[in-house]
C-alpha cells in the first residue's frame, strides 16, 4: 500500500496523459496551432511536475526494493516526459514527422507507464482480476481528467478566437461525457468483479472501504460522478444556443468537481489500495 503523496502524484501523471489523449480527439486542421502550443504547454508542465515529484519516491524505491517492474515504470515515465517535451518543441517547427512520432511516443509510453504504476499500487500474481482492472481504472481516470481539462481550455480558446466552428468544442465535450459515463459503469463492474473473482485481499479492501470510509466513498461518487454528469447536460444545452462563454464557465465547475472527486479517489486509493 502506498501513501497519499504517491497517489496524488499519479493524479498529475493522469491529467497530463489524459490531456494528450483528449488533444488527439480534436481535429488538428480546424484549430490554430497556438491552441496546441498553449494547451500542450500547460499539460507538459503538469507532466514535468509529476515526474519531479515522483523522483523522490523512485530514488527511495530503488535503494529499498529495486525490481524490473520498477525500472520499467521509471524508464517509461521519463520517456513519456521526454517525448511530450519533444512534441511541444515540434509545434514551433514544420517537422511534421518528428511531431507525429513524439506525439505517438508520448501516448504509448504514457499508457505503458501508467499500467506499471497501477500494478505498483496492488501487486499480485500475474494472472489475476486486479491485474486487468487496475490499469483500466487508471486509464479511465486519465481520460476523464484530461478531457475535462482540455474542455475547459478549449472553451477559453473560443473566447479568444470567436466565430469558428463549434465542432472541436463539441467533440471534446462528447469525449468528456463518454469518459465520465465509462468510469461510472466501470466502478460498478469493478465491485462486481472483485466480489466474484477477485483476490481475498481485494475483497477485504472492499469490506474495509464500506465499513470505515463509506462517507468518503459517497462524497467521491456525488462530487466526482453525479455532479459533473448534471453539469454535462447543462453544458450541452448552452452549446445548443450556442453560448460558448456559459459553456466554458460550466466546464470550470465540472473541472472542479472532477478534480475534487479524483483527489478523494486518490485518498481512497491510499487508504484501501482500491482505485476509486
Amino acid at each position: 500500500m502506498q501513501g497519499f503523496p504517491s497517489s496524488f502524484l499519479i493524479f498529475l501523471y493522469q491529467t497530463a496523459l489524459g490531456g494528450l489523449l483528449a488533444l488527439a480527439a480534436t481535429p488538428f486542421n480546424d484549430l490554430d496551432r497556438a491552441f496546441y502550443k498553449s494547451t500542450g504547454g500547460v499539460l507538459c508542465v503538469i507532466a514535468i511536475l509529476g515526474l519531479w515529484g515522483k523522483s523522490g519516491f523512485y530514488s527511495h524505491s530503488i535503494s529499498a526494493n529495486f525490481s524490473v517492474a520498477l525500472a520499467a515504470e521509471i524508464l517509461l515515465h521519463i520517456l513519456f516526459v521526454v517525448f511530450f517535451v519533444g512534441y511541444i518543441v515540434s509545434l514551433w517547427t514544420e517537422h511534421q514527422r518528428f511531431r507525429a512520432r513524439c506525439f505517438s511516443g508520448a501516448i504509448l509510453c504514457g499508457l505503458a507507464g501508467l499500467a506499471c504504476s497501477a500494478h505498483a499500487f496492488f501487486p499480485t500474481e500475474l494472472f489475476s482480476v486486479e491485474n486487468v482492472l487496475y490499469p483500466i481504472s487508471f486509464i479511465l481516470s486519465a481520460l476523464l481528467l484530461g478531457s475535462v481539462t482540455v474542455g475547459m481550455l478549449i472553451g477559453h480558446w473560443y473566447l479568444i478566437d470567436t466565430g469558428q466552428s463549434l465542432d472541436p468544442f463539441i467533440k471534446i465535450f462528447k469525449f468528456f461525457v463518454y469518459a465520465l459515463i465509462a468510469q461510472g459503469l466501470f466502478l460498478v463492474l469493478f465491485i462486481i468483479a472483485i466480489k466474484i473473482a477477485g483476490s481475498p485481499a481485494g475483497a477485504t479492501a472492499l469490506e474495509k472501504l464500506w465499513q470505515n470510509h463509506s462517507t468518503l466513498l459517497v462524497l467521491r461518487l456525488v462530487v466526482g460522478q453525479a455532479a459533473p454528469l448534471v453539469l454535462s447536460w447543462m453544458i450541452w444545452r448552452t452549446l445548443l444556443i450556442p453560448h460558448t462563454m456559459a459553456a466554458t464557465g460550466l466546464f470550470y465547475i465540472a473541472l472542479l468537481g472532477v478534480f475534487v472527486g479524483e483527489i478523494l479517489g486518490r485518498q481512497i486509493l491510499a487508504l484501501t489500495s482500491l482505485p476509486f
